[in-house]
């Protein structure tokens, strides 16, 4: 409850400048102030060294007019800290400088997305790494795990937990060290319950636990997800991964991919479902898509956002029943162009015998490709254009082989 705003007065304010600069309290001079005056005096006089700074403040609090005494303070003495104020170097003493379990990718202390459409394999992946924390396998791009293995905390929000046994009984993960928040292990997680968070804060301080999974954002709440109150949601998560220095690893869904997209773009943030404010406390974001429809089996693993340097190169992967096997990323099947079709179609007609070019240009006509692309092809294929000194008419052919 805040109190009605005292009258300032100047020989107080003057006193308590002098306690928190050190001066000894004075008793007949506390029991001389009338009250609230005493009162705040008294308790600032009790206390030793930055803790005059706390009662100020903490007696204050109450006082609808307590700004305008710390400003009438900072009058008397300019220099004296405003009470609860802290510096960079008191922040310095708390925060670790920035670490990663995975270099260039996944920090510690950070809250990581890894976003995809529905089905690419988000939650295998998260498994995955969830299987470098407790075995030590080898990170995905073949760097060693040098940290100490643990367990992982596991937060899943989408009934999903018999498919990810059976996934983690397959690929030899020791289950008891895959743990979950809640007392029933079949429950999902609700970020939005006050009591959900506490469990889900209580275990991920555990000395043991390496790594913290959602499965997924959409999931984890009952609100809309267009709302920027998700913003607090998300950025509760990356309170608890900077309060317990732990990497957090929140899996989350693409919208659909619209027209304005562009069927083989790369993904961007753009494409993140919901808010815009759920990607601003993220600070590494991964998105994990398909670049060739024609080989689904193929996927690739990409940064798309990181605040903390430069981004890693992608890497492919394909998900199978004893695990994940990495290697190169897939790049997007090349579009045909009228020039490539040229090539493709000299070389088939050029393949027997050299062709007149007359008959080439008409073969061209027939295929719906102009003859300056034609000659663009030919000067791409290394053609040999000869005539013909009895006909006078000129012949393209292809170049003789080195084995020819």
């Amino acid at each position: 409850m805040t109190n009605s705003a005292p009258q300032l007065d100047r020989s107080a304010i003057a006193y308590l400048t002098a306690l928190l600069a050190g001066e000894a309290p004075d008793a007949a001079r506390n029991a001389s102030f009338s009250e609230p005056w005493q009162s705040l005096i008294l308790s600032v006089s009790r206390a030793n060294g930055e803790g005059r700074l706390t009662a100020l403040r903490d007696g204050l609090s109450t006082w609808a007019n307590g700004a305008e005494v710390i400003r009438a303070i900072l009058k008397v003495d300019p220099d004296r800290p405003l009470p609860g104020a802290t510096t960079w170097a008191d922040m310095a003493a708390m925060i670790a400088p920035i670490g990663w379990a995975w270099q260039r990718w996944l920090p510690l202390g950070f809250l990581t997305m890894c976003v995809a459409d529905v089905g690419t394999g988000k939650s295998a992946l998260a498994l995955r790494l969830a299987g470098t924390f407790i075995l030590g396998w080898p990170w995905p791009d073949g760097t060693p795990y040098e940290g100490e293995q643990g367990t992982v905390l596991w937060c899943e929000t989408e009934a999903a937990q018999a498919l990810n046994l059976e996934r983690a009984r397959g690929w030899g993960l020791p289950l008891d060290h895959l743990l979950t928040p809640l007392p029933d292990p079949l429950a999902d997680v609700q970020l939005d319950n006050p009591e959900h968070r506490g469990l889900v804060e209580a275990i991920a301080r555990r000395p043991d636990v390496r790594l913290i999974v959602v499965d997924s954002l959409r999931g984890a709440h009952r609100g809309d997800e267009n709302d920027s109150a998700m913003f607090e949601l998300v950025l509760w998560l990356a309170s608890l991964a900077r309060d317990t220095c732990k990497p957090i690893l929140l899996a989350h869904h693409l919208r659909k991919r619209g027209l304005q997209d562009g069927r083989d773009a790369p993904v961007t943030l753009d494409r993140v479902r919901g808010s815009t404010s759920i990607v601003q406390p993220v600070r590494i974001a991964w998105a994990l898509d398909v670049p060739d429809p024609l080989r689904p089996d193929r996927k690739r693993l990409s940064v798309i956002k990181s605040n903390l340097g430069r981004f890693p190169d992608p890497i492919g992967l394909e998900i199978g029943d004893s695990g994940i096997s990495f290697g190169a990323a897939p790049e997007p099947p090349r579009q045909e162009t009228q020039l490539d079709k040229a090539c493709d179609l000299l070389r088939a007609l050029l393949r027997q015998r050299p062709v007149p070019q007359v008959d080439l240009q008409a073969e061209a006509e027939g295929a719906g490709i102009s003859w300056d692309t034609m000659k663009r092809a030919k000067t791409r294929i290394g053609v040999v254009a000869k005539r013909d000194g009895r006909e006078g008419r000129w012949y393209w052919a292809l170049p003789a082989r080195d084995d020819d």
